[in-house]
C-alpha cells in the first residue's frame, strides 16, 4: 500500500477509520455515501459519529448524504439515536433500498467524495482498506451510481396514521 492507501484489520479499526473520515467530513463538508447489507456493525449511533454529522449538517454545504442498504430492519434497534438525529435533517440524508439482485458482489464502503474510501473486503473478520487516492475513490462511487440506480427510496423518517 502507499501513502494514499492501506489495510485496516477487524471491525474496530474499522470503525476507527470510519471516525477519522466523518471527522474529515465535518471540517470539510461533501457529499457522504454509505453501502452496507443492514449496517449493523456501523457506529451510526455513536456520540462521535452523531457530532460529525451535525457538524457536517450545519457546515451548510448542502451537501447530501446518501445510505444504501439491502435492508434497514435492524436500524431502529442498532442505530436509534441516528434515526432521531436524522428526522431534523431528512433534506440532506436519503435512504435507498438495495434489491438483493443488485447487492449480488457488493462490499460495505463508505466514500467521503473526492476525499475518502473505506471498504470492508471480508465481512467474517471486518478487514478492509482504505484509500484517499482519486482513482479509487472515482471507481467506488461509480459502483455505488449502478447500485443506486435500481434502488428505490425507503425508510421515511417519519411515519403518517390515523
Amino acid at each position: 500500500m502507499s501513502d494514499l492507501s492501506g489495510r485496516f484489520d477487524g471491525w474496530l479499526s474499522f470503525q476507527d477509520h470510519l471516525a477519522a473520515g466523518m471527522a474529515m467530513a465535518a471540517a470539510e463538508p461533501t457529499d457522504l455515501y454509505f453501502c452496507d447489507f443492514d449496517f449493523v456493525h456501523w457506529p451510526l449511533g455513536a456520540t462521535s459519529t452523531l457530532d460529525a454529522l451535525h457538524r457536517w449538517v450545519m457546515a451548510g454545504s448542502g451537501a447530501h448524504c446518501h445510505l444504501l442498504a439491502v435492508s434497514f430492519d435492524e436500524m431502529p434497534r442498532h442505530h436509534s439515536r441516528w434515526l432521531a438525529w436524522r428526522q431534523h435533517w431528512t433534506h440532506r440524508v436519503k435512504c435507498w433500498l438495495i434489491p438483493e439482485d443488485a447487492a449480488q458482489g457488493m462490499l460495505p464502503t463508505f466514500v467521503l467524495k473526492d476525499k475518502l474510501a473505506i471498504r470492508i473486503m471480508d465481512l467474517r473478520s471486518g478487514t478492509g482498506i482504505w484509500s484517499r487516492d482519486p482513482a479509487t475513490i472515482r471507481a467506488w462511487l461509480s459502483e455505488i451510481d449502478v447500485i443506486s440506480q435500481r434502488s428505490h427510496e425507503a425508510m421515511p423518517a417519519t411515519t403518517l396514521g390515523l
